[in-house]
């Protein structure tokens, strides 16, 4: 871990959570990011990154059982984009959920119960990429106290598919939660 002009990493003052970056292409970089983060943490980093421009290409992140979150994304520099080595991941992922005001426009989606992570739903979601997509869709989570406790982020060919096992906050998951999403999503399913 170097800290040369393709790669900088960033400790945070205040806890064990850290960050890296390293550039991969022209407007390409790989960020990983480690630490004990709040449940709202992903909506947060995802909704700062559009604002400037970042678009994330491909992730994965799990929160780990002593409730770290490992995570790294795969991202691309928009024109116009602030400068990924010089962003503070850590800041903007521990500042909280943000605003669900950008639209949701998904192409289809899909509501599974499963026994992952000691009982979780699994949604899997569909839609044209867009930048600002992931923040919108976890903030409209977030705003319904559903947090990813994994998800796998992937675009390929203009088409985000993305899968995100979703938990709550101290009470469990149950068929109130799971109607309550489908209704949500349901609004925001674009007509075939």
């Amino acid at each position: 871990m170097s800290n040369s002009p393709h790669a900088r990493v960033t400790l945070a003052p205040t806890s064990k959570a850290w960050s890296e970056v390293t550039q991969t292409g022209d407007t390409r970089y790989r960020i990983r990011l480690e630490g004990p983060f709040g449940p709202a943490w992903i909506a947060s980093l995802c909704a700062e990154l559009a604002d400037r421009q970042i678009s994330i290409d491909r992730a994965h992140a799990l929160r780990t059982s002593n409730q770290t979150w490992i995570a790294e994304l795969n991202v691309d520099a928009l024109p116009g984009a602030e400068d990924p080595l010089d962003i503070p991941y850590v800041e903007l992922a521990e500042a909280g959920a943000p605003d669900a005001s950008d639209p949701l426009k998904l192409l289809s989606f899909q509501i599974e119960e499963t026994s992952a992570h000691g009982g979780s739903l699994q949604l899997t979601v569909e839609a044209n990429d867009s930048l600002g997509l992931l923040g919108s869709l976890l903030s409209q989570l977030a705003m319904l106290f559903l947090f990813p406790v994994e998800m796998h982020i992937e675009t390929s060919e203009g088409r985000a598919h993305d899968v995100f096992w979703l938990c709550t906050v101290g009470s469990p998951v149950g068929p109130r939660l799971r109607d309550s999403l489908a209704r949500v999503l349901s609004r925001a399913q674009l007509d075939s």
